[in-house]
């Protein structure tokens, strides 16, 4: 084989791998699938979910209900025109496929003076007169199954309640029942017009969220994606160099989308911006690139060449920033919360795919004969300047910045302690979709939508409808009211105690099976509560625990027991910030020492941590002082921004390392370096905050604002790389030769040449004197 042949082959080689890896990713983006479990973004793979299980094996699980909360337009429910109309509307609801059973309150009935079981509104063909209505709705005002669970205290508003069937809950199905129930209300509403129809309930919330996300994703990506071209084309200042600038960060993106297939990772609210991250990350990595083979074109190297040389120059610096940015999401893998454990692993492999994806396809399309003899343009001189001019300032005053940047680390960081975390469902829904105006209707007429129950079980000996077992659960109700901020609970005691002994002995089972179950001596109070946030609600249910605790000392063998998805999740938001701070505590570690390793200069690694844990004190004060908390997005911010924050200074470190090999005054290595690095940063930290300001886009307001925080970092991160990193390794060269006049390693040490011997064309934009 000729040495011009063996070039050939391996480009042919790496074609063949681009090719053979978007096809792979192709497969895993037809794999995806989008999680619509609002409430498993705070499970807690440890966290003991047996009572949880056990109650939804008994008695079903409560998120296959779907809520329709119906509400006169003038009057209230009772008039005869809304009567009738709700009536319709239900037994139209009914007819939907997928739905296995509808309650309203014409299916509770009430005891006749003769013992029978009668409705509590009475259906009669011709209607109720006005007299009748009255009476039904005195009797449905009195009635514990009826006032305050399906009828509002004012006679306004009733509740609805879809039961779905066991597979109609499935992910793949349940979009075709929601539609069936939206087209249903819609029809029923022409024919309905005093009412007002809404549906909500857990299903109908997951599924609006899902077609939110599916939304998001195409618009803040598709956003993203024409917000890179434009500032690459500004950045390559030539249309076939913005093609070697924007098409590998693309192909990054998408082989990013794959992986989320690949691994079987969900697509939701935190995993949706993965392929937006390996974007703007790999936009940057594409803009180093750019900038290093316009100063080799500069010098009269071939664009082949120029590609090479690039991959060797900067092509290190790029894998050292994705290896780090990779550790810093992998460190949310030691999170105890699945979702947030999910995230981290995934966006690590995200941007190690892009980096794969920049390192191979750009040196491929810079040197194929599509950009032979393109002209790469000139770097940016405006740009250039003002990071030049920024570096001059930070060394010229390095002693005092030094001080302002510590101050202002520490003075953030002390006022960013104070994060409290804490979330709502509606953080996690779209602004103004129906589904979450009906949840805050539901919160507001009947106490919540939430529901959670209180399990209570009796040794074998005691029958269920034994006056003791009231008891116990009259008990219970009395915790629960005590406990507040819980809307009226319902059970076996609500039904069972107002009748006579008689009556009550011969209850049947079947007719309070949501409440009961015989066979496993287990009975459910069950209680609802309202959009409170977790933080208010982890109050009330310790306040419950504190209840139950006591009933359960009182009632040997018993037992009393909280359960309900909701209770685990309003607890589970306080490990979210256990997992920030220990996976933080991880990352600044490891990401410090490999620092030190790769410059081959401890110092290297301590100097690196003002400039990358500003922008995190930068976020916590900017939560804070905003009256914001941590929720399952922005909880993320913190460790993207941190490996975000870190790709700006390994490359101006290395560059400085550069410098130093060749025994260059630290002075004049920090301001060269920024000469040779200042275009990349600055476009780069701007790509990054136009890239996280799409997802400000966003209607779900948790990733609006992990966009607005995002941008609030990247921009403290370029001031924190631009000022205060050339001034901390000025003065620290400045304390070492003070202190140890004989101490070298790969950054500090002895001083080099001085900053006039310097060739200017490897200073392109710098305008700094010595």
């Amino acid at each position: 084989m000729t040495p011009a042949a063996d070039p050939g082959r391996r480009r042919g080689l790496q074609w063949a791998l681009v090719v053979a890896l978007t096809a792979l990713a192709g497969w895993g983006i037809s794999r995806l699938r989008i999680d619509d479990d609002l409430r498993s973004l705070l499970h807690d793979s440890s966290t003991d979910l047996r009572a949880l299980e056990e109650v939804e094996a008994t008695f079903g699980g409560p998120d296959r209900d779907c809520v329709v909360r119906a509400t006169a337009r003038t009057g209230d429910l009772f008039d005869a025109a809304p009567l009738a109309e709700l009536r319709d509307v239900v037994a139209r609801l009914a007819t939907v496929d997928g739905v296995e059973e509808v309650q309203s309150i014409f299916d509770v009935r009430r005891e006749g003076v003769a013992g029978g079981l009668l409705p509590v509104i009475p259906h009669r063909r011709d209607g109720l007169d006005a007299e009748a209505r009255a009476a039904a709705k005195a009797r449905a005002a009195r009635h514990p199954l009826v006032a305050g669970h399906l009828l509002s205290a004012d006679g306004d508003a009733s509740l609805v309640v879809v039961k779905l069937a066991t597979d109609a809950d499935h992910p793949r199905r349940v979009s075709d029942v929601i539609d069936g129930l939206e087209r249903t209300l819609a029809e029923a509403a022409v024919s309905a017009p005093t009412l007002d129809l809404q549906l909500t309930g857990m299903p109908a919330l997951r599924e609006q969220a899902a077609r939110a996300l599916a939304r998001d994703m195409l618009v803040f990506n598709g956003l993203g994606l024409a917000l890179a071209v434009v500032l690459s084309a500004v950045a390559a200042r030539s249309v076939r160099a913005t093609v070697v600038a924007s098409l590998p960060p693309f192909l990054g993106a998408v082989w990013a989308l794959g992986v989320l297939g690949l691994v079987g990772a969900p697509v939701n609210i935190l995993t949706c911006v993965v392929p937006s991250l390996a974007l703007v990350v790999g936009t940057c990595d594409s803009i180093h690139f750019i900038e290093d083979m316009r100063r080799s074109a500069r010098r009269g190297v071939d664009p082949l060449a120029a590609s090479s040389q690039a991959v060797r120059r900067v092509g290190r610096a790029c894998g050292l920033t994705s290896l780090v940015t990779a550790i810093g999401f992998a460190s949310l893998s030691v999170a105890r919360i699945d979702a947030v454990r999910t995230f981290g692993i995934v966006a690590a492999i995200g941007a190690l795919a892009s980096f794969a994806a920049v390192s191979l396809l750009t040196p491929l399309i810079a040197s194929s004969r599509f950009c032979s003899g393109a002209g790469l343009g000139r770097s940016n001189r405006r740009v250039g300047r003002i990071a030049s001019l920024l570096t001059a300032f930070s060394v010229r005053h390095a002693r005092p910045l030094v001080a302002v940047a510590v101050v202002a680390t520490v003075v953030l960081a002390l006022v960013g302690s104070g994060l409290e975390a804490d979330n709502r469902v509606t953080d996690s829904l779209p602004r103004g979709t129906p589904a979450s105006r009906a949840l805050a209707g539901v919160d507001a007429d009947f106490g919540g939508a939430m529901g959670f129950d209180v399990v209570v079980g009796w040794p074998e000996e005691i029958d269920w409808r034994d006056r003791v077992v009231l008891a116990s659960l009259d008990g219970v109700h009395d915790v629960l009211e005590d406990a507040g901020g819980i809307s009226r609970a319902i059970s076996l005691a609500t039904v069972a105690a107002p009748l006579p002994d008689r009556q009550r002995r011969r209850l049947d089972a079947d007719r309070v099976r949501d409440l009961v179950a015989p066979e496993s001596r287990m009975a459910l109070v069950k209680a609802r509560v309202g959009d409170l946030g977790s933080r208010r609600l982890e109050g009330v249910y310790d306040r419950v625990d504190e209840g139950l605790a006591r009933l359960e000392h009182d009632h040997p063998g018993w037992r009393f027991e909280l359960a309900g998805m909701s209770v685990v999740s309003a607890r589970n938001i306080r490990q979210l910030v256990r997992d920030l701070g220990s996976s933080l505590l991880l990352e600044v570690t490891v990401i410090g020492v490999i620092l030190a390793i790769a410059f081959r200069s401890v110092l290297a690694g301590i100097v690196s941590l003002i400039p990358n844990v500003f922008p995190l004190a930068v976020i916590a004060a900017v939560i804070v002082a905003s009256g914001r908390a941590l929720d399952p997005a922005t909880v993320i911010v913190f460790n993207v921004c941190l490996g975000l924050a870190v790709d700006d200074t390994v490359h101006v470190l290395a560059a400085i390392s550069r410098n130093r090999r060749e025994g260059i005054a630290i002075t004049t290595s920090v301001r060269r370096a920024v000469a040779e690095t200042g275009n990349a940063v600055l476009l780069g930290g701007l790509v990054l905050a136009v890239g996280f300001a799409t997802v400000m886009a966003s209607r779900v307001p948790s990733l609006a604002g992990f966009g607005m925080l995002a941008c609030a970092a990247v921009a403290a991160a370029t001031v924190a790389e631009l000022l205060f990193l050339p001034a901390i390794v000025v003065q620290t060269d400045r304390l070492v030769r003070a202190w140890r006049p004989a101490f070298r390693d790969g950054i500090f040490g002895p001083a080099g040449l001085a900053w006039p011997a310097l060739d200017r064309d490897a200073c392109p934009g710098s305008t700094v004197t010595p």
